[in-house]
């Protein structure tokens, strides 16, 4: 068995006050708590470890003060450096892995970056392809190929070249991603690219209907 420090940081109330206390906390399948790192453009980052099933928009504010720089939370990226950027519209949903799971989201490990209305979402979903093909271990196809082909194809997006067809291959190349990749390197990388395309797509120089549509 491998454990990490989240587990290994659950054992002492488990031991003291038993299994049953501590799966209490939390909500349906989620159950005890997660230490959520929050970081980025917040007033008050840091640790903070609560049960499953608060929101999103509790952590921003009731513990993480709104940004730092004072203007409005634009996008929340939960669940490490290939989670989904998430939209204020979804921050009053649980923070629970099953409830995230449903809008194509993760919680992961809970780690959160909070990025202001100054944010350009193409560029970080192109940094996330960046980040795929850097990071490869060039194994598998989708993968090592997929996060070049990537990069390239969100420039010719905001490029403003044939904006519908390169949407739709944008969108293929992550579907082969998810679905054709030997590890989460792959498979994950899809999911901030997807994200910011669907909730942002302005910032690709996109209608919603070209975004969606395509």
């Amino acid at each position: 068995m491998i454990n990490n420090v989240i587990t290994l940081a659950s054992v002492p109330i488990i031991m003291a006050k038993g299994a049953a206390f501590y799966k209490d906390f939390g909500m349906g399948r989620s159950t005890g708590t997660l230490p959520f790192q929050i970081t980025g453009n917040v007033l008050r980052g840091g640790l903070v470890e609560r049960a499953f099933g608060l929101t999103l928009r509790e952590l921003l504010f009731d513990f993480g003060g709104g940004s730092r720089s004072g203007r409005p939370i634009k996008a929340v990226q939960v669940g490490g450096p290939l989670g989904a950027y998430v939209p204020e519209s979804q921050w009053d949903i649980p923070l629970d892995y099953e409830a995230y799971a449903a809008m194509g989201a993760v919680v992961g490990h809970g780690g959160i970056v909070v990025h202001d209305d100054t944010a350009n979402m193409a560029k970080l979903a192109r940094y996330a392809m960046a980040f795929c093909a850097l990071e490869s271990c060039g194994k598998c196809t989708p993968c090592r190929i997929g996060s070049t082909r990537g990069m390239e194809t969100i420039d010719r997006i905001v490029s403003d070249q044939d904006h519908a067809q390169h949407v739709h291959l944008l969108r293929d190349l992550c579907d082969t991603m998810l679905h054709g990749s030997l590890c989460a390197m792959g498979g994950m990388t899809p999911y901030p690219v997807l994200s910011a395309l669907n909730h942002y797509p302005a910032d690709f120089g996109l209608q919603a209907d070209i975004a969606k549509a395509a």
